[in-house]
């Protein structure tokens, strides 16, 4: 998850983090040869240009707060219950991200139950 105040800075760090992964780009020339080409995780990320480990931004939470918190509500309404969340950077997002996107899920959900989800 990139969440930050306006999409234009999560884009911003999306961005960033292709670039930095680029520098990468032999470690993950060996890991495509060794992935079988048939798996639906290696063809899930043919698909989707992504950062984070198992997928990472493919799901979409990059935006902002609100563009987050309402993909989030969206996934829940469609029956995902758990959401394990990595923050780019860790440190410095594990505590402002989670604070600014959660309330704003409960308040889209409204009434409804969020399922899993807890800061």
């Amino acid at each position: 998850m990139i969440a930050r105040a306006t999409e234009q800075e999560a884009q911003a760090h999306l961005m960033h983090l292709f670039a930095l992964a680029s520098k990468d780009m032999h470690i993950r020339m060996t890991q495509h040869a060794n992935t079988d080409p048939k798996s639906v995780m290696a063809a899930t990320m043919r698909r989707t240009p992504r950062v984070g480990s198992n997928g990472g931004t493919a799901a979409g939470l990059v935006g902002s707060y609100d563009q987050v918190a309402e993909r989030i509500v969206a996934f829940n309404r469609a029956g995902i219950e758990t959401f394990m969340l990595q923050y780019q950077p860790f440190e410095p997002r594990c505590g402002g991200s989670p604070a600014e996107v959660i309330p704003r899920v409960r308040a889209i959900a409204g009434t409804e139950e969020v399922q899993g989800l807890r800061p």
